[in-house]
């Protein structure tokens, strides 16, 4: 473990209010660490590995998982209550050879905890912060999950939220993230208001402030009849009850969070009920844990989750007493305890950040910006269309490279894709054409050389050789980007596509297998470069005069010399007869001998008076991203 939390949940166990408390235990269940080794028949989790413990499990196998209807999965439910590992022991025993409780199926309160497989979230995010994305293990995640996954806050819904811990704190910015147009908060301690109202709170609430008058009866007569949505983040039977009661007459619906001591019940008028109100209950927010929690650090790395506002204190792990303290006093919202262990390894700083969304085909395109190790640590850009399935599960995506003058941006403005791409559940993903102007000598002279002309291979000559190395850039860096910041992509199941200049990438990266894509197509792609005017002057100008080392870019040659996956999936070409590019430039002739000589299939089809445009693409996507989706969604 490298960081801990400690939650409310830890002090009422401690406590005695737990009914399924035993002792004596290794209390902690908010904590982030690395996996130091597995176990035998472990496979999707291995050493080195960034991890947050979940004490909410996710097997995906059993009835409850596969459900659909709930997060509670049940594989590990049994022996987890005892306090013991799923085959009945503990791994903790104390000096004098007692032994220790597992608490919750975690305890974080330790430099080292041993997990089922199926009770860790792996983050392959490494520039996340361990410290800070520790609280995602409960509180965050239970109160986000709650306005999001339980309630399904809407925008322009009206919420209240009773208790302003670190869970009703997260509900309160959950109900923000979901669009609610007014969120009252509810707390007998105004000094939580300001932090509150940064959350997302419209309306802080003292009950004491309201005398003797109950406060359900306050927030109706504030909300015009009663809230949407309520929510009890207390663990108080009497909120509850108050929580519910807000609720608006014939559609409110309240949620309780908050976990009442042993032996006490909830109570309310049947009426409540009958006229139409909901009363329901929530787990760690609805969340999968395996699923869900890289989704959330990537929007805490993105900047869409706020994290650093809830840590109040940061303690020693051996200042444990201090941080019950603070907590007890009502100090702190979360303080988190960091252990005494080398630091991780230092990831590579990406820079991501989001600098554009816009929702197209019920998904979201949204552009990024990093700065690139492989292109020598200039920013680029890149836009990925991410379907609506993607909110639901990890997505395929497909690879679009632009041609000649094109940016990340041309392709999902102008293509037509993303509602083909909405349809079979595919990303898209965009990157630009070559490094932004670096400011060499003669990089913008022309139009078909240098500046959006990289040509997607990597330089050996000076001076583009340290910023040119696009082959580089799309068969490594951004498919490793994607599978490390975006949780959304499967990026395991990835193909590529591409027009003209980016067509000749999509064939040559294809074909050299270094990325793995799993299908090729494209349009109007530069098939033989070697052979024509744009790929000498390019290949001249980033490779030298050796004509020799230019074949190891040239698709064409490539095939001929049987440089293919060994799959032999076919690739899909579209050519426009009325290109005026066709055949000097593009050549797709020679390509398809090349593959007849080799048995490797091609589809290249002539496409009788369309051009080298945009409307000729957006004629034919829709047949390209159905030949993907054969592959990518096998």
């Amino acid at each position: 473990m490298h960081a801990t939390a400690l939650c409310h949940t830890d002090v009422f166990t401690w406590g005695g209010g737990d009914p399924e408390g035993l002792f004596p235990v290794i209390l902690g269940h908010e904590g982030a660490g690395i996996v130091e080794s597995v176990g035998e028949g472990v496979t999707s989790v291995k050493e080195g590995d960034h991890v947050i413990p979940l004490y909410t499990p996710q097997c995906r196998k059993c009835k409850f998982c596969t459900s659909g209807k709930t997060n509670l999965c049940q594989a590990i439910r049994a022996t987890q209550g005892k306090g013991v590992m799923p085959d009945g022991t503990s791994r903790f025993t104390a000096e004098d050879g007692t032994q220790l409780y597992h608490y919750m199926g975690t305890s974080t309160f330790s430099e080292y905890t041993v997990l089922p497989e199926i009770a860790v979230a792996v983050i392959n995010d490494h520039e996340a912060p361990l410290e800070k994305i520790c609280l995602l293990g409960c509180g965050i995640t239970t109160g986000v999950g709650a306005a999001i996954n339980t309630a399904k806050v809407q925008p322009g819904d009206t919420t209240a939220v009773f208790g302003l811990g670190g869970v009703g704190l997260s509900v309160v910015q959950g109900c923000k993230m979901a669009g609610a147009k007014r969120i009252l908060a509810i707390d007998t301690n105004p000094t939580k208001f300001e932090l509150a109202k940064k959350m997302g709170a419209t309306d802080c609430v003292n009950p004491k402030d309201h005398g003797d008058k109950p406060i359900q009866q306050v927030i109706v007569e504030m909300t015009d009849g009663g809230v949407d949505f309520s929510f009890e983040a207390i663990g108080n039977v009497n909120t509850m009850r108050a929580a519910l009661e807000c609720a608006h007459k014939g559609w409110g619906e309240s949620v309780i969070i908050g976990v009442a001591a042993a032996g006490q019940e909830i109570s309310t008028r049947p009426f409540q009920l009958v006229t139409g109100r909901v009363w329901r209950g929530t787990a760690f927010g609805g969340a999968k844990g395996r699923d869900d929690l890289p989704k959330m650090t990537a929007a805490f790395m993105r900047g869409k989750l706020n994290i650093d506002d809830y840590i109040t204190h940061n303690f020693k792990f051996e200042e444990i007493n201090q941080a019950f303290d603070v907590l007890a006093k009502g100090e702190s919202i979360r303080s988190v305890m960091h252990f005494n262990v080398e630091a991780p390894p230092t990831a590579v700083k990406t820079g991501l950040t989001q600098t554009k969304c816009a929702k197209s085909a019920d998904g979201e395109v949204r552009q990024f910006k990093h700065t690139s190790q492989a292109l020598g640590g200039v920013d680029m850009t890149f836009n990925v269309f991410f379907p609506p399935q993607s909110n639901k599960r990890a997505v395929p995506a497909l690879i679009y490279l632009s041609g000649l003058t094109c940016t990340d941006e041309n392709f999902i403005t102008k293509g037509g894709a993303t509602r083909f791409a909405a349809e079979h559940g595919i990303a898209l993903v965009c990157p630009d054409t070559s490094p932004p102007k670096q400011g060499i000598e003669g990089e913008d002279a022309s139009w078909d050389f240098g500046y959006h002309a990289g040509f997607y291979i990597n330089a050996t000559q000076d001076p583009w050789k340290k910023n040119y190395n696009m082959y580089n850039y799309i068969t490594k860096e951004l498919p490793q980007l994607l599978g490390g910041k975006f949780p959304e992509i499967d990026a395991s199941r990835l193909s590529i596509t591409g027009h003209s200049m980016g067509g000749h990438g999509a064939l040559i990266t294809y074909l050299k297998g270094d990325a793995g894509f799993r299908s090729c197509s494209a349009f109007a792609p530069i098939c033989n470069p070697t052979q024509c005017p744009w790929g000498n002057k390019a290949f001249t100008g980033y490779l030298g005069a050796d004509k020799a080392s230019w074949e190891q870019w040239d698709a064409t040659c490539l095939m001929k010399a049987g440089t293919f996956p060994a799959s032999k999936t076919p690739i899909l070409i579209d050519q426009g007869t009325a290109d005026g590019f066709y055949p000097a430039q593009l050549l797709p002739q020679n390509f398809a001998d090349a593959c007849k000589e080799q048995g490797h299939p091609v589809e290249c089809n002539l496409r009788s008076n369309y051009d080298h445009s945009y409307y000729f693409i957006s004629t034919f996507i829709e047949d390209h991203i159905k030949f993907h989706a054969r592959y990518l969604n096998a």
